[in-house]
């Protein structure tokens, strides 16, 4: 088997991972490339990624000559592969209907590989588009219906086609042990070229280059890949060194890390999560980075009483969300996610805020984020909240839109508790 199709059968098996056992390509990935040649992680990065941004508008395709929802998973993944390879890759279509063919041969068996010869010919021999908005777009048809209502036509055809291309990668400067001008050096002299961010003050940008010395420093711990508006949200809780600090969703802890290293590792943080394997990675990146004052609870937020743990300078609530903003980077979730879901989630975010917003000194100050553009889970929330606890104001909100800010779309208040 060539390089090309062993790499290509990498990109299947990520495929039907996220198909049949519901997992994230972007974990996949981290963990899958490690043992291929660099020289193919963009191409197993590009088939991955847009087969699952594309997923519905291939299907589209494909099902003009063959009937989709009887094709076997297997034979599926290997047609819709070769169909974003002929609709978006600007090169020669033969090898890549026989590289399909072959993999459909090899993977599956010689039956297969004649029926997706067959249908990847007709698709490059035929001259068809797609007429309604969600195969253009390549979004759910309930998802752009809602965008439509909430910022307009126009705003959402934007949307939608930047969520289909990748993001740039962005990562965080550990000023524990670096500063952004080490790093940008250490990157410069091995070709790599990065950019600074636009919103947060320790952000990088990755501009040009291999992403392998970017893994190594984060190995060291000198960096930590985030999303820029992630920082942003540590960022604005105004920390200082000694104080106490409460982060009541810490998930493995991209952000509970940062405001560690923003407090110069001085103080307390509680970190607080419902999800044991979360907190053990936590607890790893803890004793990797050299981090002392970070504790860790296991237990939901609405479980804890003031008198366990007593009330806190800040307080962070990145509450658990539909991930609308990040579907540049987790496109599973515009195909898996249902409008009765997002209401569901308002209700916890609901619960969370009210919970979390008891630690809270007076004079403290409080952020809520979510990694969502939907109304109900940020602005909405907010009001409610502000509506029915009257000893609580809104000092800031920011909305992050991807097609606007080039970053995930990212919710980000920040409430002030007043002095009685």
């Amino acid at each position: 088997m060539s390089d090309i199709l062993k790499a290509k059968e990498l990109a299947y098996r990520i495929l039907i991972l996220v198909e049949e056992r519901s997992l994230y390509a972007n974990a996949l990935m981290r963990e899958k490339l490690d043992n291929t040649s660099t020289k193919y992680h963009p191409l197993i990065t590009d088939i991955v990624y847009g087969v699952l941004r594309r997923k519905n508008t291939l299907d589209w395709y494909i099902s003009n000559f063959v009937k989709v929802d009887r094709l076997d998973i297997r034979l599926l993944t290997i047609l819709r592969m070769g169909t974003y390879q002929l609709l978006y890759h600007s090169i020669s279509k033969p090898p890549i209907v026989n590289e399909a063919v072959e993999m459909g041969k090899s993977l599956i068996s010689r039956k297969a590989g004649s029926l997706i010869n067959a249908v990847l010919r007709k698709i490059t021999a035929v001259d068809i588009k797609p007429m309604e908005k969600s195969i253009l777009y390549s979004h759910p048809a309930w998802l752009i219906d809602k965008w439509e209502r909430e910022l307009g036509e126009e705003e959402t055809r934007r949307l939608c086609e930047r969520n289909n291309n990748p993001m740039t990668l962005s990562f965080r400067v550990n000023v524990l042990k670096t500063s952004i001008t080490d790093v940008e050096d250490t990157l410069l002299k091995s070709g790599i070229v990065v950019d600074r961010g636009k919103f947060s003050k320790n952000c990088l940008m990755l501009k040009e280059g291999p992403l392998n010395l970017i893994l190594a420093l984060e190995n060291e711990g000198r960096i930590f890949i985030q999303a820029e508006p992630s920082m942003v949200v540590v960022e604005m809780l105004e920390l200082r060194p000694g104080m106490r600090v409460l982060d009541g969703c810490s998930g493995i802890g991209g952000k509970t890390t940062y405001i560690a290293e923003l407090m110069k590792n001085e103080g307390e943080i509680v970190a607080v999560d419902k999800s044991k394997s979360k907190l053990k990675v936590l607890k790893e990146i803890i004793k990797r980075r050299e981090i002392s004052i970070i504790k860790c609870i296991e237990s939901p937020i609405e479980s804890l009483r003031v008198e366990d743990i007593g009330s806190f300078d800040r307080v962070l609530l990145d509450v658990p969300c539909s991930g609308l903003g990040t579907l540049s980077r987790r496109p599973e979730i515009k195909w898996r996610l249902k409008p009765k879901d997002i209401i569901k989630l308002s209700e916890i975010q609901r619960s969370i805020l009210s919970s979390g917003s008891r630690f809270l000194k007076p004079g403290g100050i409080l952020v809520y984020s979510a990694c969502t553009i939907s109304k109900e889970e940020t602005y909405d929330i907010i009001k409610s909240f502000i509506d029915k606890n009257r000893e609580f104001h809104v000092v800031k909100e920011i909305q992050f839109f991807p097609h606007i800010d080039e970053v995930e779309g990212f919710y980000i208040a920040k409430l002030q508790r007043n002095y009685a």
